[in-house]
């Protein structure tokens, strides 16, 4: 059988193609190398603003909502910033991906891995490990940061990676309660990125993160900073993964084959997030296909998600060089302050957070200048 378009990968990226594919009445064939719902390593923070693009409930995978978001540097200084309307929740990626897929209208395939393709002018012929072979007019590759589809079509070579590491914390009714409520940074102990502890319904998820390079005895720092933190990782399985974060705008079409979210390179310089950009990513792809434009989904991206992250890239490259200052003039700026919650929640982007730095960084230490006693002010008269 012929399909109009085959995924590969049921990430939210092939996930949320497949479903808007699905809604327009194509037929949809989806690949996915593992066994469906499966683990990734991932802090599971999605703003809501992504399951808002979906007409359907998200609420039976939400594991938590978060009301405010904690930044720790490696000396102890902290900073909370709240998050109204609680913008962000926290998932486990097995269910949440899986619950997309569920609403998809499409054939599912799990356990098979692409092993080779090959397109002509009317459509691209995939062959998985079994031996099967199917047809589509429309290849969509989602199969993550180390795509197969990106290799076999001769796409985004020469990429770099950063790297990510994470374990599962069956976690205290102490320990939810310190950490239950906010999604926790802590800063400028590993090179080029940052720890993390988010709260999920019954335990916490810790990881770390280097984004714009790899960083040698990441999983020594993270058992360290945490253990410091009174928090425990004896017995619990340790995972890892890469991490393909946006370093330039490149080709993301071969002929009928596009790519989407980690398999595209999408992922934030500066949080190390793809999940938002996998989703958009996946309906941009979706809608390429009813077009039939396959390179107009390459500029899409270049101008809707790409250029905000090249920006971002400057931010990271901002902040990963010189920890200590941007953390003393950014994080504890209340100005900035305000800005990266928005930013967290989908709700403002790079670009608009730089044009707006110099008024910010003003007011921010305006706003944070010693007080002068009225004594000290009659004195300097």
């Amino acid at each position: 059988m012929d399909y109009d378009v085959i995924v590969v990968g049921a990430g939210p990226a092939g996930a949320s193609a497949a479903y808007w594919l699905g809604e327009a009445g194509k037929r949809v064939l989806v690949l996915e190398k593992e066994r469906t719902p499966r683990y990734k390593p991932c802090g599971g923070g999605v703003p809501k603003a992504v399951l808002a693009r979906f007409p359907f409930d998200f609420s039976p995978v939400v594991e938590r909502e978060i009301g405010r978001a904690r930044f720790r540097f490696r000396d102890g200084r902290e900073v909370v910033a709240d998050l109204p309307g609680h913008p962000v929740v926290m998932v486990m990626r097995d269910r949440f991906d899986y619950h997309i897929l569920r609403h998809a209208r499409a054939e599912v395939r799990e356990g098979d891995p692409v092993v080779a393709l090959q397109q002509d002018e009317s459509g691209v012929d995939v062959t998985t490990k079994s031996g099967e072979t199917f047809r589509g007019r429309y290849l969509i590759g989602a199969d993550g940061a180390n795509s197969r589809v990106a290799r076999l079509a001769g796409l985004r070579r020469g990429k770099r990676m950063g790297s990510t590491i994470e374990v599962e914390v069956a976690a205290s009714d102490g320990l939810m309660a310190e950490y239950g409520d906010a999604a926790f940074f802590l800063l400028g102990a590993v090179p080029q990125g940052y720890l993390w502890i988010f709260p999920k319904a019954k335990h916490l998820s810790v990881g770390a993160g280097t984004f714009l390079g790899k960083a040698p005895g990441l999983r020594e720092v993270l058992r360290r900073e945490m253990g410091r933190l009174g928090i425990e990782m004896e017995g619990a399985p340790w995972r890892g993964h890469p991490l393909p974060v946006y370093l330039r705008h490149e080709v993301l079409h071969r002929g009928r084959i596009v790519l989407t979210g980690d398999a595209a390179g999408l992922v934030d310089p500066l949080l190390g997030e793809g999940v938002r950009h996998a989703v958009e990513s996946g309906q941009m792809a979706a809608e390429a296909v009813l077009t039939d434009d396959p390179a107009g989904y390459t500029r899409q991206v270049h101008r809707g998600i790409g250029n905000d992250l090249r920006w971002g890239l400057r931010w990271a490259r901002l902040f990963y060089n010189h920890p200590w200052i941007c953390f003393e003039l950014g994080v504890r700026n209340p100005r900035f302050l305000e800005e990266f919650p928005r930013l967290f929640a989908g709700q403002t982007t790079y670009r608009a957070m730089a044009l707006r730095a110099p008024l910010n960084l003003l007011i921010g230490l305006w706003q944070r200048r010693p007080a002068t006693s009225n004594k000290q002010q009659s004195n300097g008269r």
